[in-house]
């Protein structure tokens, strides 16, 4: 069943169902929405809306032949008439986490497997958490997070998509002691003459609500390459007994200029871990402002607020 919304305003969550590290595309005055795999979906979780906040499942997008398992942190990017998935998933022969690349023809798929463009590398570490950021020039790019350490990096893709170009070139890594050793899920916009990089940072489930520790932050360069330099403070951040560990954040701004954060929390009930949370990481809408050219927020809201006025959108560029 849909979150209970009406037309003026919306409650979080807007997806009361568990729907991980969501990423949100604009097409033809729909809105599609994709998520990590979850209990009885097997492949990448799929929906539209036409509004942000009222939405219908899909099923699954697609399920990457090559990997049995962690089908993790889909992204969409409309390039060349076609529809571009970048994810990652499990490689069965290193046990750890490569990045690969589908397209498809429509924007709920079906996807078709194209390229593994990030292999595990020799230093035994995974990459996850993809995302594709395409200059005005047109020149492509991979961002994604290191899992050992859990930094996050860029690299240059070839103009078809499929093949990286160079070597990465580091963003951010975890350098403050209440990120936990994680910086990951980056999304990269431009700001005026800025580039501005969220991300989250922490563990993403915890044994225990006080030790909820997973938020949105930001950091912001006048270089696409960086330096970048942190904000001090978080997004978003666990609300005690109301949301916790929220994060995964993808956004979108709307033909009115207005701009929102779409990303996954816990609820209060049991503990923010599988198994111990019944509906799991459910998905959450929430209005970006700015002020003297830094992004704020309200936080993760739980009261209603007032609803997107939507319309053709610009997609995160």
């Amino acid at each position: 069943m849909p979150a209970q919304n009406n037309e003026a305003n919306y409650i979080n969550p807007v997806w009361p169902h568990d729907f991980p590290d969501p990423f949100v595309l604009q097409y033809r005055g729909k809105f599609y929405a994709y998520a990590t795999e979850t209990s009885g979906c097997h492949g990448f979780q799929c929906m539209e809306s036409k509004d942000l906040v009222h939405w219908k499942w899909l099923g699954s997008a697609f399920q990457p032949p090559w990997s049995p398992a962690h089908y993790w942190a889909p992204e969409v990017d409309r390039y060349q008439g076609k529809f571009y998935m970048v994810y990652s998933a499990l490689n069965p022969q290193t046990n750890k986490h490569d990045i690969g690349i589908a397209i498809a023809s429509q924007p709920a798929g079906p996807f078709h497997q194209a390229a593994i463009l990030v292999h595990t590398g020799p230093d035994n570490s995974g990459s996850i958490d993809a995302d594709l950021y395409f200059q005005k020039n047109g020149v492509p790019w991979l961002l994604y997070s290191r899992e050992n350490p859990r930094s996050i990096v860029i690299q240059q893709l070839d103009k078809d998509l499929m093949h990286t170009i160079g070597e990465p070139i580091e963003l951010v890594h975890p350098d403050r002691p209440w990120e936990n050793g994680v910086n990951e899920a980056p999304t990269l916009i431009k700001h005026g003459s800025r580039y501005v990089l969220f991300f989250s940072a922490g563990v993403y489930e915890s044994d225990n609500k006080a030790d909820a520790s997973y938020c949105v932050c930001w950091a912001e360069s006048r270089n696409l390459l960086g330096p970048y330099t942190k904000a001090p403070g978080t997004l978003l951040h666990s609300i005690p007994g109301k949301v916790y560990s929220p994060g995964h954040q993808c956004v979108i701004k709307l033909k009115d200029g207005s701009m929102w954060m779409l990303y996954h929390g816990w609820d209060n009930e049991g503990e923010p871990h599988y198994g111990g949370n019944p509906l799991g990481r459910t998905l959450r809408l929430d209005q970006i402002h700015w002020k003297n050219n830094e992004p704020i927020m309200a936080g993760a809201s739980t009261t209603p607020q007032p609803a997107p006025h939507v319309g053709p959108a610009v997609h995160k560029r």
